[in-house]
């Protein structure tokens, strides 16, 4: 029986992970700051901040891990500083400094971001960097502090694209519904391609990189989403259909803008959330194309399909989104 330690296991991607892993018959244990999504993990769920460097300490000591996993992080794009993501910078070194002082972790994954590098420039090396948000330069951090760490267990960096799938939440939850209600608007004539990642897909790779000859993986960093693009406009007429919504209406992208810029004043006098800004309009428009190839290459091909995932994500949603 593997021993898989999870910090952050009450987000999205942990919760996928540990169902997956909890299938399989691993012991998992699940650190987080904030109660689990699912209701089946509370048994699994210590209550643990990453930077609380002490207690950290004491949950690896107790649990002795075979695997780790780092998926804590905050990672909104609201803070105006690196300074508010300490858990993406201090966090990650107290995580690094507790694995050191226990012998029994093999591997550790650490979770990155896309943001670390503009989405209309692919990078030449795993460290160059052009981040666009301060979460960005914040997990630019992340990476960083994991590569001059000096651990001597082989340790990978993962950077979720666009992750979506059951127990996601904003934004990608706000695409969903917004395609059930018949209110989501599509610029007219406009293709838009995707490295957007189902997260069946995405715990596939994680257990994949945990699992293969070290070797292979081993200081390496690797995108993680669907090893396909996907169509925005497949994508949303595959959600209309899954649901039974209203067809997909199709709109000049001149009233998308005035939309957007609607929603920018309406996040100016203190809505947190307005459907469309001008930052959200702007990408949905940017192609987004990663090479997934040194991920497909360690791997292997994605098991599910976009149809697939929908289906699985509608039916969530339906029973218990």
């Amino acid at each position: 029986m593997e021993r898989l330690l999870v910090t952050g296991g009450s987000g999205f991607i942990g919760t996928n992970l540990i169902e997956n892993c909890l299938r399989d018959g691993w012991e998992v244990v699940s650190l987080d700051s904030v109660p689990p999504r699912c209701p089946d993990h509370r048994s699994l769920f210590q209550s643990v901040d990453i930077l609380d460097a002490p207690t950290l300490a004491a949950a690896l000591r107790n649990f002795k891990p075979d695997f780790v996993v780092n998926l804590a992080a905050r990672t909104d794009l609201d803070g105006p500083t690196v300074k508010d993501y300490p858990a993406n910078t201090v966090g990650v070194q107290n995580l690094i400094d507790a694995i050191r002082a226990v012998d029994s972790v093999k591997r550790v994954i650490f979770a990155s971001t896309r943001y670390v590098h503009k989405t209309e420039l692919f990078p030449r090396r795993d460290d160059e960097y052009s981040p666009f948000t301060r979460y960005g330069e914040s997990k630019v951090e992340t990476e960083r502090i994991v590569r001059s760490s000096g651990l001597s267990i082989p340790w990978v960096l993962i950077r979720p694209t666009s992750i979506w799938g059951p127990w996601f939440r904003i934004p990608y939850r706000m695409f969903f519904d917004t395609v059930r209600r018949g209110i989501y608007l599509h610029p007219r004539g406009r293709r838009i391609s995707k490295s957007y990642g189902y997260v069946g897909n995405v715990v596939y790779q994680i257990r994949q990189f945990l699992s293969v000859d070290a070797a292979k993986v081993d200081k390496r960093t690797f995108y993680v989403s669907d090893d396909k693009n996907m169509d925005v406009l497949e994508f949303a007429h595959l959600i209309e259909k899954a649901f039974g919504a209203p067809p997909v209406r199709q709109v000049p992208l001149s009233l998308l803008k005035t939309l957007a810029y609607s929603g920018d004043l309406l996040k100016k006098l203190g809505v947190s959330n307005p459907p469309l800004t001008s930052f959200r309009l702007s990408n949905l428009l940017t192609q987004m194309d990663y090479d997934m190839s040194p991920t497909v290459e360690v791997a292997g091909p994605s098991p599910f399909s976009l149809e697939q995932g929908v289906r699985a994500t509608v039916d969530w949603i339906l029973n218990y989104g």
